[in-house]
């Protein structure tokens, strides 16, 4: 642990409610959004994390998302959609559209959702690993270019590999990822840019059992997946709980310009900051 305030994991989810709550998100999704945000201080990767969370209010207090909206399926297939973010909050509206794939794919085994009229959103790593919990193999492609991919394994959690992980500091205001444009390829750019309209993300689901028995698949991610737990933008099953169970034992560290940050808005919410853990 090192020297800087830690602080418990609930303490901040209940902070980061009641100040998103104070901004106008019903406490539903006030919660799932410092849910979302919590997810990365959780693997490791703060600077996506809490630390972001004064950034999504101020956006949400000059109104450039509706915290209201929770988008709209427009179009739909047996395996595909279009979901319209009517300008929503967008961690929560691309969690929506994983929600969506995921229930296609069980109907179809793969399910595709574009998400259109959704501002930037930041690392989708989150939202992939979500999906990966069971039998589901998820990816997301968005601007940046952005993209994340993640696999289920028998560790549990599943491998999720996200280059914009490996950013470390490198993200713009609200969390937008920025990683480097070789994160797709060269002519891989061209092909996942027509497929993603400007703006827009493309969230899959595809269902492992429809293809092959889930044992062999999960071989397969564990032989991917030795010698590269280090590997930035990587997160593998067995170091990824370590960094869990460390963040719930041990709190977490949020940077004294970010405290700063959130403290003037607890002040102008009247939302009480949680205290440091006693070590």
């Amino acid at each position: 642990m090192t020297d800087a305030p830690h602080y418990r994991l609930d303490d901040l989810r209940r902070f980061a409610s009641a100040l998103g709550s104070a901004v106008g998100l019903n406490p539903g999704r006030a919660a799932a959004l410092a849910t979302h945000l919590l997810w990365f201080d959780a693997a490791g990767a703060s600077p996506f994390g809490i630390e972001t969370l004064a950034d999504w209010l101020d956006r949400i207090e000059a109104r450039q998302v509706d915290p209201a909206a929770e988008g709209r399926v427009t179009r739909e297939s047996i395996g595909t959609a279009i979901l319209d973010g009517q300008n929503g909050l967008p961690p929560l509206i691309l969690e929506r559209a994983g929600g969506v794939a995921v229930e296609k794919s069980r109907d179809a085994g793969v399910g595709l959702v574009r998400v259109e009229n959704i501002g930037p959103v930041g690392p989708s790593a989150c939202v992939v690993a979500e999906m990966a919990i069971g039998p589901t193999a998820a990816m997301a492609l968005g601007p940046g270019p952005s993209w994340a991919l993640a696999l289920p394994s028998d560790e549990g959690l599943p491998a999720v590999f996200d280059p914009a992980l490996g950013a470390g500091q490198d993200r713009g205001k609200g969390g937008e990822a920025r990683p480097p444009v070789s994160a797709w390829p060269g002519s891989v750019a061209a092909w996942a840019s027509a497929l993603v309209p400007e703006g827009g993300w493309l969230v899959g689901a595809i269902a492992v059992a429809g293809l092959e028995p889930l044992a062999s698949f999960h071989e397969r991610v564990g032989a991917a997946m030795r010698g590269a737990e280090g590997s930035p933008g990587r997160l593998a099953p067995v170091p990824w709980e370590a960094r869990r169970r460390d963040a719930r034992e041990h709190g977490v560290v949020v940077g004294a310009a970010a405290w700063k940050r959130l403290k003037r808005w607890a002040e102008r919410c009247d939302v009480t900051p949680p205290s440091p853990l006693q070590r």
